[in-house]
């Protein structure tokens, strides 16, 4: 990608600081702790508050409805704050709605601090990026970003498997608790670590970056396209890992626990196409050819996993291959958009504007693909939406060869 400063007035980074990258993921993985937890929590919360069905449901996808309306507010404030400042408070205000949510007495509580975590999670998912870019040399930066790019489904898939642990010690409350003091710990790390003490190149804040710049920066096409790209994926990949355990109850007959395990699993193994993308961009694979590659493995393995023709069993292998293989989008995406900021002060914006179109894409899959395979007749034509979204996918690919060739 092309190389931008770092910081206001600052040059780029003379060598990479892993030790900032590391700490950025972590605290990814830590804010993506906010999706998995919940739906464990579920029985229990509806139980102890009295949550209808209906709530929980907003409850689990808040995360995302903030995350879409405020993903290009919140890329403002990570210019004028600067990354570091910003991520330090996303940490803090994760752990102000985890400490609201646990000491709640009321449903109205519980979504007040769901709200101040949904905030957090959205400035962590802007600020974090936009830190390693800084703390990354152009040659390490695809390589950094493609780890960053995992940050979600590790964290979601720990939550899922902690959660029900940490329940049974100590309830609901008790994992609320602790995601909060995790949260301030992490504060902790990134303040000491991110002192100009520490790190002369830590990214200063930009109080020349005004409503007119950021609007100079939402007219760059590159953004959109990587955008759309992350939206056309998440709508299909966050509709496979939310209704894969209910297809396989309904149309297989599996039990939940098995359902729940190859649910897990075709999460977790969205993390090797995330790590895979890196090792493709660190040696300079193009971003458009690894897009390309995700939106052929969602077509190419859709029927496999949805048609009634289809043989039973390959649905599950097929399954987790398109998570594998699509999961080489995220990072190309993450990486394409700060490559299109034509200086350090517009990284922020163009992430954000990414940032929106992924959370997007998670908000809206599960009821669209839940329309869709009704219109057409059930679980067994699951694999018509899929293979619509892989198309779209690659006429925006052709877009994103053109628009981004030389950068």
């Amino acid at each position: 990608g092309r190389t931008v400063s770092t910081g206001a007035g600052a040059p780029a980074a003379e060598r990479t600081r892993w030790d900032i990258v590391a700490l950025a993921v972590a605290a990814g993985v830590v804010a993506a702790l906010q999706v998995g937890k919940v739906p464990p929590a579920l029985p229990a919360l509806r139980a102890d508050l009295d949550l209808s069905l209906v709530g929980g449901g907003w409850l689990a996808s808040l995360l995302h409805l903030f995350a879409a309306l405020f993903a290009i507010l919140i890329s403002m404030a990570t210019d004028r704050t600067g990354p570091a400042r910003l991520l330090i408070a996303a940490m803090l205000v994760i752990a102000a709605g985890s400490a609201l949510g646990a000491t709640s007495s009321s449903s109205f509580a519980l979504f007040a601090g769901r709200a101040l975590e949904s905030l957090g999670f959205v400035a962590t998912s802007i600020a974090a990026p936009t830190l390693i870019v800084a703390a990354a040399t152009p040659t390490h930066r695809s390589l950094a970003l493609g780890f960053w790019s995992a940050y979600f489904p590790i964290g979601a898939a720990i939550a899922m498997v902690a959660a029900p642990v940490l329940m049974a010690a100590a309830g609901w409350r008790g994992l609320w608790l602790a995601d909060a003091v995790i949260c301030v710990l992490f504060a902790g790390l990134l303040a000491f670590l991110t002192t100009p003490l520490r790190w002369p190149g830590v990214p200063r804040p930009s109080r020349e970056r005004g409503f007119r710049q950021v609007l100079g920066t939402l007219r760059l096409p590159g953004p959109y396209l990587f955008s759309t790209a992350f939206f056309l994926y998440a709508c299909a990949i966050f509709a496979l890992m939310t209704w894969m355990p209910t297809f396989l109850i309904e149309r297989m007959g599996y039990s939940l626990e098995g359902a729940a395990l190859i649910g897990a699993a075709v999460v977790l193994v969205n993390i090797v196409g995330n790590l895979g993308a890196a090792w493709l961009m660190h040696r300079h694979v193009p971003r458009w050819f690894i897009i390309a590659i995700s939106f052929t493995g969602i077509m190419g393995t859709a029927w496999f996993v949805f048609a009634g023709g289809a043989p039973d069993g390959l649905r599950v292998p097929a399954a987790i291959a398109m998570s594998c293989i699509s999961g080489v989008l995220p990072a190309a995406c993450l990486a394409g958009a700060p490559s299109h900021a034509r200086t350090a002060s517009e990284v922020a914006t163009c992430s954000g504007v990414v940032v929106h179109g992924s959370n997007l894409g998670n908000l809206l899959a599960a009821p669209i693909f839940a329309t869709v395979v009704t219109y057409f007749g059930g679980w067994s034509n699951g694999h018509l939406p899929m293979i619509g979204l892989g198309l779209a996918g690659l006429v925006v690919v052709f877009w994103i060869k053109v628009v981004d060739r030389g950068r």
